[in-house]
């Protein structure tokens, strides 16, 4: 491993539910761009490297990926940034919608010394990989969209996209953000529709690390940049379909059948339009599938990843 590295877990192994050495959760390391900071935890030291891309609002690499980044190091150099004003990434100078993200990717890959990598997103993570895909092709690998946004032309349901167009653009945001309380957060964390397999524990680390991403926001609010900016007036202002016949890696497509954020069918669409996609629906998991269902969604992203191995250098 380059001496750049973080070292601080690469010794520090332990055994996960199969029994199998994975490392222990990596210590964060921060890098400074004219804009702010971006902190970021990197795991394994061998393999070809991935790069995992969280969610927008309530959400950091830790939250969404904790457990896949932990699986992945087994065989591969896993990357797992905070994106601007999530998590560690505080102060953040600039705006953070979708060309700024898009352009965020090859800029943290250039800093880590990688000529491509493997991208895998949730949600806002996934359309910032689409994105990143069709601008920077010879950076990217593989594509695993997962619950992906920039498939869509509206928020779903009837005047929902015209209610969360003005909440954005008004005080209202900011008010809802504020009328959150940790026992109501806790009490909707709780309500995912966790897969019988993911214990009590687990279950309370996702409850208090939500509500401690939203109390860092609680002056603020909990809606990033991307839904502020991304969502017009009357249609979302990014839709990747007209488009997406353009990615040229292999693709996975992941998302969960009760999804109610991004409908399933615009996944099955958007697999459609991908060259070669693969389609895997998560039955049970909501837009939040790698919290509410880790293990099928990390048994999907390893075969995809084991499958199309040749596709990555330095595997």
């Amino acid at each position: 491993m380059s001496n750049r590295y973080c070292r601080s877990w690469c010794s520090d192994r332990k055994p996960d539910a199969t029994g199998v050495l994975v490392p222990a959760d990596p210590a964060v390391t921060h890098l400074e761009f004219p804009e702010g900071r971006i902190a970021y935890r990197l795991l394994g030291d061998t393999g070809p490297p991935v790069v995992l891309l969280h969610g927008g609002g309530l959400d950091n690499s830790t939250l969404t990926w904790g457990r896949l980044a932990r699986e992945l190091a087994v065989g591969h150099r896993v990357h797992s940034p905070d994106l601007p004003k999530h998590g560690g990434s505080w102060p953040w100078r600039a705006l953070a919608d979708q060309r700024a993200l898009e352009d965020l990717v090859p800029r943290l890959l250039d800093h880590w010394g990688l000529r491509s990598a493997t991208l895998i997103g949730l949600s806002l993570g996934a359309t910032t990989a689409i994105g990143a895909a069709l601008r920077h092709p010879q950076r990217v690998d593989r594509l695993v969209l997962t619950s992906s946004g920039g498939i869509q032309d509206r928020v779903p349901g009837a005047g929902r996209h015209e209610l969360a167009w003005l909440a954005l653009r008004t005080p209202l945001s900011r008010l809802i953000t504020r009328s959150q309380t940790a026992a109501t957060l806790a009490r909707h964390v709780r309500g995912f529709p966790f897969a019988d397999d993911v214990p009590a524990q687990e279950r309370e680390r996702l409850v208090a690390g939500i509500v401690a991403e939203h109390r860092a926001k609680r002056d603020g609010h909990m809606f990033s940049d991307w839904n502020r900016v991304e969502i017009g007036f009357r249609r979302m202002r990014t839709d990747h379909r007209p488009e997406l016949h353009r990615i040229a890696c292999p693709t996975l497509v992941l998302h969960g059948a009760a999804d109610a954020v991004v409908p399933v069918r615009y996944a099955r669409e958007a697999a459609s339009l991908i060259p070669g996609a693969r389609l895997v629906v998560v039955e049970g998991a909501s837009h939040s599938a790698p919290m509410d269902h880790p293990t099928q969604v990390g048994a999907a992203v390893r075969e995809f990843l084991d499958q199309t191995r040749d596709a990555a250098p330095g595997a």
